[in-house]
């Protein structure tokens, strides 16, 4: 009898830990569904992959390989739950790409773009002095542990070295994350020297005008010190989840925020203060389509970069944190702007002062510029020099640029490290570029 009764006891606390384990779960399993739509949706109708390697890449690990898709492509929409529960929505807008939905779909939004970007041939010399290079970045036949989809190795503002993972090439338009940072301070520098934005502006939204938020500048947002309350963490349900995956409108729930510190005092890595600049971005155009239309108009077409797309929140915001898709070569041009200091051919698009300013650490944090990380001391990529600063993104997304070598080198997939070693690709990519003048 004792033996039942303790076997009761025991069935009875399994059944209250795995009925805790869910509830504390639960929550979570929303961000996961929500990842998966979005991520599905994204890769299916603006990166162009197939269904098959969005299952067998994007969602292979745990717990995304517990989602299940349903797609509609008549309405281009892509649904995902985990295990039958926690449904969430993403659908495809023209010239947008595609946002979570909260719910129905409130606001019908597509962008209509006068032109169309036109595709500017790039020339590709072979050089197998690259090869070594490329070889380290990528998997042997038959793994799938570095995860690399593309590599593009550009010199003096031509490629050296460019190779693909199976099934991917240099049309197929591949998410930034967190490199789309980088190019939001590019849409900043450009709409400051057009007079429309200035650094030491304070008082961004008139819902701070009468607290210590009207103390942060533009500057503050730039260089990630604005002292507003934020929790940038991926594995729960925090200010950044629930902004990229549960509010139909980012920019609303950030600007909600309290200041915690003085602006200008601690560094703080932060999306929603990127979004904060995109709101701020979209009060200086009294059209919504030209806020829209204006880094393509402004920057895209000018780079000739292939119809690139920054996708929204379902309200329309651009999401300058994470959301911009283009292909390995243009992301590359992106990081040629900055190499040639905002010049494009006989062009200078954003003033060289800004882009100065923009590699220079701030006193709260000295690995860390404008929207873009920065080598000065070596400990990321001891085999870079000092000089050198990147793009990065989750999962290992990259952009690096070489002041010193005129060299931009772009890796994007699906893992970082330790399986992909980027300080040894970026030192066999330097010695192969040494070995040219030899």
């Amino acid at each position: 009898m004792r033996i039942r009764k303790l076997l009761k006891w025991l069935g009875i606390l399994l059944l209250i830990a795995l009925l805790g384990g869910f509830y504390y779960a639960y929550p979570k399993l929303e961000i996961v569904s929500g990842y998966a739509a979005k991520k599905a949706c994204s890769c299916l109708y603006v990166g162009g992959h197939s269904q098959e390697n969005i299952e067998r890449y994007d969602l292979e690990t745990f717990p995304l390989s517990l989602t299940k898709l349903d797609v509609d492509q008549n309405r281009k929409e892509v649904s995902a739950t985990v295990l039958g529960l926690q449904r969430k929505t993403a659908i495809f807008r023209k010239g947008l790409g595609c946002a979570l939905l909260k719910g129905e779909d409130d606001y019908n939004i597509e962008r209509i773009s006068a032109s169309q970007n036109i595709s500017e041939a790039t020339h590709t010399r072979p050089e197998s002095k690259m090869d070594q290079a490329l070889d380290l970045a990528f998997d042997t036949e038959g793994l799938w542990e570095k995860k690399t989809f593309a590599v593009v190795i550009m010199k003096n503002g031509e490629i050296i070295g460019e190779r693909y993972q199976k099934g991917y090439d240099a049309k197929s338009k591949l998410l930034g994350w967190s490199m789309t940072k980088s190019v939001a301070n590019l849409i900043a520098g450009l709409l400051i020297k057009e007079g429309r934005l200035s650094l030491d502006q304070d008082t961004l939204y008139p819902a701070w005008e009468n607290d210590q938020r009207a103390k942060v500048t533009l500057a503050n947002l730039l260089k990630m010190n604005s002292g507003l309350e934020w929790t940038e963490q991926y594995g729960n349900v925090s200010d950044v989840t629930q902004g990229l995956f549960l509010e139909e409108d980012f920019i609303s729930y950030v600007r909600s925020k309290p200041l915690e510190i003085e602006p200008g005092q601690e560094w703080e890595y932060a999306s929603g203060t990127t979004n904060l600049i995109s709101g701020l971005i979209r009060r200086r155009f009294e059209s919504f389509q030209d806020y829209l239309n204006y880094p393509h108009e402004k920057i895209f077409s000018v780079l000739g970069m292939d119809n690139p797309v920054i996708e929204t929140d379902e309200a329309g915001h651009y999401i300058l944190s994470s959301y911009m898709w283009a292909t390995a070569r243009d992301w590359g041009k992106l990081g040629q702007l900055y190499l040639n200091k905002g010049h494009w051919n006989g062009q200078q698009l954003i003033d060289t002062s800004y882009m100065d300013w923009s590699i220079q650490p701030h006193k709260a944090s000295a690995g860390y510029g404008s929207h873009i990380w920065l080598n000065t001391d070596q400990s990321s990529y001891p085999s870079a020099p000092s000089s050198m600063y990147w793009f990065s993104g989750y999962e290992g997304q990259y952009v690096f640029i070489f002041p010193e070598q005129d060299l931009v080198v772009v890796r994007l997939g699906l893992s970082k490290g330790p399986m992909i070693d980027m300080d040894a690709v970026l030192a066999q990519v330097l010695k192969g570029i040494n070995s040219f003048s030899n």
